[in-house]
């Protein structure tokens, strides 16, 4: 009994305080909060558990929300979408669903009331593919998402904030403001009109109103669900587009990007009356797809062929495909191009690990020595040429930039992803950096290739032991990075040696059979990744020439030519030329060009003996040397 006259005095203490509190605000809140329902609803935290449900409902409502007008329904007063009769007693009544049709009040501040309803999309849900009874028949794997009688509306939408331009770039905040204090002058007090709230409505008007992520999740909450893609017979469409170059670009926080609705609705189109595929007024109806992807918007100067490209490629999914065969082909060449050279990687670390030492000849480790101590001979015991050292570190320095630039768009999902864009400034630097990068790869490539050229063309004229000329075949094979059959017999004797199968460790001349490997690759994984990143870059002028499926092919051979040659470079470059205990800090080769002896000597030991001869012809032509 005593517990129930302390629970009604604590009842009649509270609403004694409400009532004071509210004599004393009533006033000031009326302009923003007519019923002053944010005297309550404004505290954070204010809530309750739902003992049956188990489920936290929260009751706080944004006091900033109306008083700074950052939404569309700001100037709506709490009653104008719940029922009087239930909220203006406290506590309240069973509050019922809010019906989204309902009939409104906008107040302006010249105190006229414009009656506004939601009623007519509802007309317009009847003519589209997202029907109300659709929409109503909805069974997700994880149980009902809206309580019963709750509006469908919320399927997609939740509380309206206005996305301003200013959210996209903050630089244009002192010219809006600027612009709402000059209109104020009259409509401040003369024309009482809420300019503020009205050309923040325009602005928010004249752009999606919310982000393509944003846009991306509110669809994924039916597209993306198993039980409503099994039952409607699709496939996970957001799951695709996120990895398609669109969404990857969301992803990373790029606001100008495609989006759903940018394919799926026509410009200036109504949302609500978003039709389905096989319509033919539907935007992505086969035969209108093509002008959706050539919107003023998206690419407008590419051919009507350029739509024939997957934006929902699935390679997971995608069995029989020329798409899915082209994977399958880099997939298999990662493997059986990596793997080997992982392993005599792996082997070599081994020898170390058990102690295994290899024997020079002490001739050829005196040769060596004879040769590095004379300044003929240094130069040349030299393996790399200033010009090659110096179109090295450049290959470097763009090779990294490439990485840091363009991997964030393979794992775009990541968290480092965002970290390493925002590095950059944002997507759209971070892919000019990538582009310009590129361009200066591949016209480094091509004077490289120039170089090649002319020193085939000048051996191939030169006259051979049999005082004829070579011949450009010759020439071309008889190149320091050509492998040639010795290089591969000889790559097999070194695998047995390293399995302990043989003695003897076999040695190279110049450069070693791994090292023009790894030349190769970086040479045919130049030209590749330069053609496909060109033809990607300029679709839209390349579209008049080639297929969507073209495009869809130049990002698959692109990706994962990055990947081959990131894993490459990362890992058997970066231990060969740093981290391999004969040259670590860092090989002196791609610095002065020289290589310590006790490497020479065991790896390279023809290339010394072939400087030696030369030396000694060197010297018999000229005694005075």
């Amino acid at each position: 009994m005593r517990s129930e006259v302390n629970n009604m005095e604590r009842r009649t203490f509270c609403a004694l305080l409400v009532l004071t509190t509210t004599a004393f605000v009533a006033a000031p809140l009326s302009a923003d909060d007519p019923d002053n329902c944010l005297l309550c609803h404004g505290f954070r935290g204010l809530g309750r558990i739902d003992n049956e449900t188990q489920k936290i409902h929260a009751f706080y409502v944004d006091p900033d929300y109306s008083h700074l007008r950052r939404g569309p329904h700001a100037r709506l007063a709490c009653t104008d979408c719940h029922k009087r009769s239930e909220v203006s007693v406290v506590p309240h009544q069973p509050v019922t669903h809010v019906d989204c049709a309902r009939q409104c009040h906008l107040s302006n501040p010249n105190g006229i009331d414009r009656r506004f309803s939601h009623d007519p999309i509802q007309s317009m849900l009847a003519d589209s593919t997202h029907t109300l009874d659709t929409l109503a028949k909805l069974d997700f794997r994880g149980g009902p998402i809206l309580d019963k009688d709750q509006s469908a509306c919320l399927y997609c939408h939740d509380e309206p904030y206005f996305r301003l331009p200013l959210d996209v770039a903050p630089q244009l905040a002192a010219v809006t403001q600027r612009g709402i204090d000059r209109c104020n002058v009259c409509h401040a007090e003369t024309v009482p009109i809420d300019i503020e709230y009205d050309l923040n409505h325009v602005l928010a008007r004249l752009q999606p109103s919310r982000s393509p992520l944003e846009i991306a999740q509110t669809c994924a909450v039916c597209h993306s669900d198993p039980k409503v893609t099994a039952e409607h017979d699709m496939s996970d469409a957001v799951a695709s587009y996120v990895r398609s170059f669109h969404g990857k670009a969301t992803l990373l926080g790029e606001h100008q990007t495609a989006d759903c609705l940018s394919c799926h609705v026509k410009t200036g189109e109504n949302a609500h009356l978003m039709l389905g595929k096989s319509d033919p007024q539907s935007s992505v109806f086969v035969a209108n797809i093509a002008n959706s992807c050539r919107s003023t918007q998206c690419h407008p100067g590419a051919d009507p062929a350029f739509a024939t490209a997957a934006v929902h490629l699935d390679l997971p999914t995608a069995h029989g495909s020329i798409e899915y065969a082209l994977a399958a082909i880099f997939i298999f060449l990662t493997i059986f191009t990596f793997g080997p050279s992982a392993l005599l990687v792996i082997l070599d670390l081994l020898q170390i690990i058990v102690g295994r030492t290899h024997h020079p000849s002490h001739r050829i480790e005196k040769l060596a020595k004879d040769l590095m101590a004379s300044a003929e001979g240094r130069k040349r015991l030299k393996r790399f040429t200033i010009s090659q050292r110096f179109q090295h570190w450049c290959l470097s320095i763009l090779f990294v930039a490439l990485v840091l630039t363009g991997f964030p768009m393979k794992f775009a999902d990541r968290a480092w992803a965002s970290m390493l864009v925002n590095m950059f400034g944002g997507l759209s630097t971070a892919r000019n950096i990538h582009h310009w990068s590129g361009i200066l790869l591949f016209v480094g490539f091509s004077f490289h290739v120039f170089q090649v050229v002319v020193s085939s063309l000048r051996t191939a004229r030169a006259p051979g032991p049999d005082g004829q000329p070579m011949g450009l075949v010759k020439a071309w094979l008889s190149m320091p990075m050509w492998i040639s059959p010795q290089d591969v017999r000889k790559t097999m004797q070194l695998f047995a040696h390293l399995l302990f199968l043989r003695k003897e460790r076999p040695t190279f001349g110049r450069f070693s059979p791994a090292e023009k490997f790894e030349y190769l690759g970086v040479f045919w994984g130049t030209m590749l990744l330069g053609l496909t990143g060109m033809l990607l870059w300029g679709e839209q002028y390349a579209s008049h020439f080639l297929t969507g499926k073209t495009f869809n092919l130049a990002t698959i051979a692109h990706t994962f030519e990055a990947f081959l040659a990131v894993i490459h470079v990362g890992i058997l470059h970066i231990y060969n030329v740093i981290f391999a205990p004969k040259v670590f800090p860092l090989s002196p080769a791609t610095i002065t060009g020289n290589t310590p002896i006790e490497k020479l000597v065991e790896e390279h030991s023809e290339f010394v003996e072939d400087a030696a001869m030369h030396m000694g012809k060197h010297l018999k032509a000229d005694p005075t040397a």
